[in-house]
Formats: structure tokens, sequence, C-alpha cells
């Protein structure tokens, strides 16, 4: 299967009879696959699924889902593990991913949110994990943290979702924000950390 198809993201709080007007709209409208957010509980007999089939687009999974891996709940208990800014702890976007208790919660988080899309993907099976929307600048500047660009703060994260998802299915692809479509005349910029072997930059 081709990585670079023409993708529809569908948020996680879109309601059913919405749902099912975007499925139809994107088959109309040439897309090759949908993508549903990983918020989403749907089993490979779900009527959104079904419909998905029946226009013959490819099913993926994922999307800007962080906060479902580090649950904005968790600020008033574990405050060390969200991103800090000028000294202070902040509830969002996004988290501090140098902490070992972070990649705990995001390794976990992983395993139940692939676990529960794996049978209603396509095969071969592609997830996504994308920054907040608009917020992929967005990162921790605590003392660990600074010494990461915010693009390898995001690649410390995605990698710690992709080696679970590795364990689940070998086959399977993570897609990955192209911070170099962003950095691409600031060579300093560009991410250092290596993406793991079961990632691909998402073009768009």
């Amino acid at each position: 299967m081709k990585q670079e198809l023409k993708r529809l993201f569908v948020k996680e709080q879109t309601g059913s009879k919405q749902m099912i007007e975007i499925i139809k709209w994107a088959a109309t409208n040439n897309y090759d696959a949908i993508v549903f957010s990983l918020g989403k509980k749907l089993k490979e007999n779900n009527e959104f699924i079904k419909l998905a089939k029946k226009y013959e687009l490819v099913i993926e999974a994922g999307g800007h889902d962080f906060p479902l891996f580090v649950p904005k709940r968790l600020f008033f208990f574990q405050r060390e593990i969200f991103r800090m800014e000028h000294g202070k702890r902040k509830v969002s976007p996004h988290f501090c991913p140098t902490n070992p208790e972070t990649t705990k919660l995001i390794t976990e988080s992983a395993h139940f949110l692939f676990s529960r899309m794996i049978p209603a993907v396509t095969q071969p099976r592609v997830f996504h994990l994308l920054p907040d929307h608009g917020q992929e600048n967005t990162w921790c500047a605590c003392p660990a943290c600074r010494a990461f660009s915010c693009a390898e703060q995001y690649i410390m994260a995605v990698n710690s979702a992709a080696d679970i998802l590795a364990r689940l299915d070998p086959f399977a692809k993570l897609s990955y924000y192209n911070f170099d479509q962003e950095t691409e005349e600031d060579e300093a910029l560009r991410p250092k950390i290596i993406p793991r072997d079961n990632m691909f930059r998402l073009s768009t």
C-alpha cells in the first residue's frame, strides 16, 4: 500500500450523522483513505467501518490525538508530566517528553488505543500521531527538555508509541509530522532524534 494517500482525518468529537456524511463526501471527492481518531471505539463490524469499506476507502486511525495519551485531567495529580513554560507547568498543549513517567503513560496509552483500533484498520495498517493542531512548536521548556528542539521532543514522544505499535503489529506504520516543511532553510532546527524504523513522514 502506498503511504502518500489522499487522507481525510475525522475528529474524535464527530457525531454519528455527521460521520456518515463525511464518509460519503470523502468517497465522492477522490479521497483514498479515511482516518478515524484513536478516541473512536470502532470495531471491525461497526457501521462506519462497513460504510467506508463499501466505498473502497482505506481505513486508518489516529490524528491529533496526543490528549488521549496524556489526558489533561492528570494535571492536578501529576503536573510534572506536563510541559513547562517560563518556569510553570501548563496543562496544554503537549507535555514533558523527557520525564520517564510521561514515557510510561504514553506506552500504556498506546497499547490500549492501538489494540482497540487494530481490528478495524486496513492491512497493512497505518496509524498517525500528529502534534496538537496549530501547536507544532509549543513544547516543554523544563531544564531537561531545553536541550531538545520542539521537533526532537515530538519525535521522542512518537518513538515511544511506535515501539508499542511494532510489538502489536510488526508490519504496521506510524506517521509523524514533517517538521522539515517548516525548517527546510534552517538545518540547525531539524530534528536530530532518529525516528523508529516503523515510522514515516507525513507530507501534508
